[in-house]
């Protein structure tokens, strides 16, 4: 059943040693030094909204994934965020539950079965139970990610380097009472928690650039274009960086 208040989803991971490091493989960029600014919002397809379906993961990595469409130059389409959000949660085991997912899993997910046009299979929020058809798993096999790796969140050097070469990644977050209030809905900043707030959920989102001199990455929420700064917002550093608030970054750098 759809839980009707629910607009987060982020699950997180459960440990994995098999995890491909972005350290490992990126090892020699991580030398060079970054600028003080990344901003690829000009370069993002439109913001998506998820409405009151706890799919942030499937939302956030259908953007990672439209975003290396449109760098690649590959034919664009929108992918489906209700198959990516059906596949992460039969590889979790509630798949009639509107449960939220892992990042992992949804990674994983267009990396094995790839994912078919949102035009195919529409964000009708009453047919997330519904199991795709044959015919859209054959055409998601076309649109596979082939490169996708983990970083390390509490090395900020990591983050920036991803982003400096042009790779967004997602996130997943600890989210208090504050990011459902005005204040950043309006200025699309983010404030640490206050040690008051109570927490609400877990939230999945995609990060597409950093500023120093705001000492804050810039963010890609799924909540529509009406939120924040058109839907983007700044989180700081410190939230990013902290074992306690975030969680399971994974970049995709390379889709078919």
């Amino acid at each position: 059943m759809i839980q009707k208040t629910k607009h987060y989803g982020w699950l997180p991971d459960l440990p994995d040693h098999r995890d491909l490091q972005y350290s490992v493989v990126r090892h020699a960029a991580l030398a060079q030094p970054v600028p003080p600014m990344v901003d690829m919002r000009a370069q993002c397809p439109p913001v998506y909204d998820q409405g009151q379906l706890g799919s942030c993961t499937a939302n956030a990595i259908a953007g990672a994934f439209e975003f290396e469409l449109m760098k690649q130059k590959l034919p664009v389409f929108t992918p489906s965020r209700l198959f990516i959000y059906y596949n992460e949660r039969v590889l979790e085991g509630h798949v009639k539950e509107d449960s939220g997912a892992q990042l992992r899993d949804g990674v994983k997910s267009v990396a094995t079965l790839g994912v078919c046009d949102e035009a195919k299979w529409p964000y009708n929020v009453s047919q997330f139970a519904k199991k795709p058809t044959k015919v859209l798993y054959t055409q998601a096999k076309k649109n596979q990610a082939l490169q996708y790796t983990r970083l390390n969140n509490t090395v900020i050097n990591e983050l920036k380097t991803c982003l400096a070469g042009g790779n967004p990644f997602v996130l997943g977050f600890t989210v208090y009472q504050s990011f459902e209030g005005d204040e950043i809905a309006k200025t699309g900043i983010m404030t640490m928690p206050a040690k008051n707030e109570s927490v609400l959920g877990g939230h999945a989102v995609l990060a597409v650039g950093y500023d120093d001199s705001k000492n804050a990455f810039i963010i890609r929420n799924s909540w529509g274009s009406d939120w924040g700064l058109s839907g983007y917002f700044y989180m700081p550093y410190d939230y990013v960086t902290s074992t306690n608030l975030a969680d399971d970054f994974w970049t995709i750098s390379q889709v078919e």
